[in-house]
């Protein structure tokens, strides 16, 4: 599934439901406020007409950490082959105690929603035939 045409930060972006992150981190400054580093944890992928796969960063060619930029109000990642890549977020709220971000890129647009409490992150991509879910956690830097 290794696509560099997909934008690793709409797939880094994705969270798929509760049961992959269970340790609870750090949540001082995950209001946006602040830069994070956020760990993808889980991946799942799916695509239209051939099923869904469950795997983690590396095996859909995203990177396993990635960095939002409260100043520059964007997100960046690196590959493991060194590749870097960043992503802009259009819209950034607080409902609750989550913070949510979104952008779009490639003709794809993503999620993310981080727990405030916990650090808790799940997101998603949706695209055409293609549907990224991703869990993982954050902390402040």
């Amino acid at each position: 599934m290794k696509n560099r045409n997909r934008s690793w930060a709409a797939a880094a972006c994705l969270m798929a439901a509760s049961p992959f992150v269970s340790t609870a981190v750090s949540a001082e400054g995950l209001d946006g406020s602040h830069n994070m580093v956020c760990a993808v944890i889980k991946v799942v992928g799916c695509v239209e007409d051939s099923g869904c796969v469950l795997g983690q960063a590396k095996d859909f060619d995203m990177p396993a950490l990635v960095v939002f930029d409260a100043k520059e109000k964007v997100i960046r990642g690196t590959h493991e082959s060194g590749h870097k890549e960043v992503s802009p977020v259009k819209n950034m709220e607080r409902s609750n105690d989550h913070l949510i971000l979104q952008g779009a890129e490639e003709g794809r647009g993503w999620d993310i929603a981080i727990d405030g409490k916990t650090g808790e992150m799940r997101g998603s991509v949706v695209g055409e035939a293609v549907s990224i879910l991703v869990s993982g956690a954050c902390t402040a830097l």
